[in-house]
């Protein structure tokens, strides 16, 4: 980008003067070369906002680099942008739930122990060598509220440049994709859902453009080479199969079908995403910005803590197998009584009850704290006062 080029922020504020939006989410900043001693993003976001005064504007910026200096003011020298999309969520969850081990999830494992240090960070890499990029990636986030790491499950991005759209739910048993929900939902950056996915829907969400024919073809012909160097894709054959994006079938598959939320499995997804977010809004522990404890006991559970004054919530998650999970630990600060929130195999979140109770979690409580007997894939929620 050249920095003297005023149109960037010419767009910025016809957007935000002429439409009234509250902000801008900026796209793939980190492809934005601009070596000025003022950066093109820094000017953007301040011209906006003295065109502004007395207007909250907020500015997100998709940026895979961890660096702080996209969230610092910019009298401090940064960007000022409000909240970055920190893809180490996305991408160790999905590591550690679907397998996925190919290009830039090379960097990440299936151990909970690395998804509890992505939480407790607001990402992973702060400054380790990345064996994909051949460089070290990130720097400290220490210092940054997490509140402005916006996290996700799933976007536009992760499910439209997969090959055949195919959402994360579709891939992994819907207990795993109820509990990485739920510590989506109870983490304190900001969660971001994708359409659909708050009722598990059916429907993939494809690559799809609307070119004139000659640069058509070059997309489709694009858009499956792409795919040679992924060991599922190698065979010319499989990589044919790949949903043409200038299809009009490709982009009519792609539609969200509202009814669809109706049904059994999709209402009760339903029903655990409004759980999940209306404690969000309303338990304190959850709702503001306090202490905050992430510990993975194994490799397969992982234990979120946060606190308000003297109430705590305490949320255990296990993503693989079975075992015991003593909660003691995290639960020696208070003297409150624990109860039961919720645990996502409850009935109410599921399209067959009587089917998952056989797995859902056993929780026992005592004076000293409570422990949960997983008996597959699950998370719970409990509080204290």
């Amino acid at each position: 980008a050249d920095a003297t080029d005023d149109r960037g922020i010419d767009d910025a504020q016809h957007w935000l003067h002429e439409y009234h939006l509250d902000g801008l989410r900026l796209d793939a900043t980190h492809a934005i070369k601009d070596d000025s001693q003022l950066h093109i993003i820094a000017e953007v976001t301040s011209a906006a906002r003295a065109s502004l005064p007395g207007r909250t504007l907020l500015f997100v910026a998709e940026d895979d680099r961890n660096l702080p200096v996209v969230l610092r003011s910019t009298e401090e020298g940064g960007w000022g942008c409000d909240a970055v999309w920190a893809d180490d969520f996305h991408h160790q969850a999905r590591r550690m739930a679907a397998g996925d081990d190919e290009a830039y999830f090379r960097d990440f494992s299936d151990d909970a122990r690395d998804l509890a240090t992505t939480v407790r960070r607001g990402w992973l890499y702060s400054g380790q060598p990345s064996a994909f990029r051949g460089v070290a990636r990130g720097a400290s986030s220490a210092g940054l509220s997490p509140s402005r790491m916006v996290i996700c499950l799933q976007n536009h991005d992760q499910i439209g440049n997969r090959a055949r759209g195919d959402r994360l739910h579709h891939q992994i048993d819907l207990a795993v994709f109820r509990a990485l929900t739920a510590v989506l939902l109870c983490a304190p950056e900001t969660p971001l859902l994708f359409m659909g996915e708050e009722w598990a829907a059916d429907t993939p969400f494809q690559f799809f453009t609307n070119h004139a024919v000659e640069l058509g073809l070059r997309v489709t012909a694009g858009r499956r080479s792409e795919f040679a160097a992924f060991s599922a894709f190698r065979d010319a054959d499989v990589r044919s199969g790949i949903p043409d994006p200038q299809a009009i079938e490709t982009f009519e598959a792609s539609r969200l079908i509202w009814q669809e939320h109706q049904g059994a499995l999709h209402a009760a997804t339903l029903e655990l995403h409004r759980t999940l977010l209306r404690l969000r809004r309303t338990e304190p522990a959850l709702a503001t910005a306090g202490e905050l404890v992430v510990d993975a006991p194994d490799s397969e559970t992982l234990v979120l803590a946060r606190r308000a004054g003297r109430e705590m919530v305490l949320v255990a998650a296990r993503f693989r197998g079975s075992g015991a999970v003593d909660l003691r630990p995290w639960a020696a600060s208070t003297s409150g009584r624990w109860s039961v929130l919720l645990t996502t195999e409850d009935p109410r979140f599921q399209s067959t009850p009587d089917a998952r109770e056989l797995t859902r979690p056993v929780v026992s409580t005592s004076v000293s704290g409570p422990m949960v007997d997983f008996r597959g894939p699950a998370a719970v929620l409990l509080r204290t006062t």
